[in-house]
């Protein structure tokens, strides 16, 4: 039978370990984070290369307008690393770094770029072709180029646009965190 001998570690003992011993953990981890959105995304990119033109033809055919859509949105908070540092030029706390996802249109083009709001399920503005691509999440394959970018990971927090971000700041506690 074996042993297991807990030990109870002093405050001071606990705060002894450096940061830089934290620091070199967190950067272990998010260059393997990095590394394995990288691979996936790559081999995603590769075996849905065929449906994406696919999709690509089908938009193009089926309405007019654009095939892929352009949109920012509240990408990774990557300020917590240097907690005593803020960039004081920042006019405004996004709540992390802005970037363009890209995916397949999936609506009537027309509509207006500075109102920012969440599409309902029987929403007007969505093209048939636009409803088998929601359907399926086909819309959301171009995102992969996004990953590869470095602009989001492939698992996580759906990254939200800028002022859906902060109205959900401002009503869910800790929401920030998830970023």
């Amino acid at each position: 039978m074996t042993s297991i001998e807990l030990r109870h570690y002093t405050q001071r003992e606990v705060e002894h370990v450096s940061t830089a011993d934290r620091t070199t953990v967190s950067r272990r981890a998010e260059r393997a984070r990095r590394s394995l959105n990288v691979l996936v995304a790559s081999i995603a990119l590769i075996a849905v290369a065929p449906v994406m033109l696919l999709v690509a033809v089908l938009i193009r055919v089926t309405s007019k307008g654009p095939v892929l859509y352009a949109q920012t949105r509240v990408g990774l908070d990557r300020r917590w690393r240097n907690k005593g540092i803020m960039n004081h030029r920042r006019k405004e706390d996004m709540g992390g770094k802005p970037f363009t996802i890209y995916k397949f249109r999936t609506m009537e083009v027309g509509g207006h770029p500075d109102v920012q709001v969440w599409a309902r399920p029987d929403d007007p503005r969505v093209t048939r072709m636009g409803r088998i691509l929601r359907k399926y999440r086909l819309d959301e394959l171009p995102q992969l180029f996004n990953v590869l970018r470095g602009d989001m990971n492939l698992v996580g927090p759906r990254p939200e646009q800028p002022k859906i971000f902060a109205h959900l700041r401002d009503k869910i506690e800790q929401y920030h965190i998830r970023q």
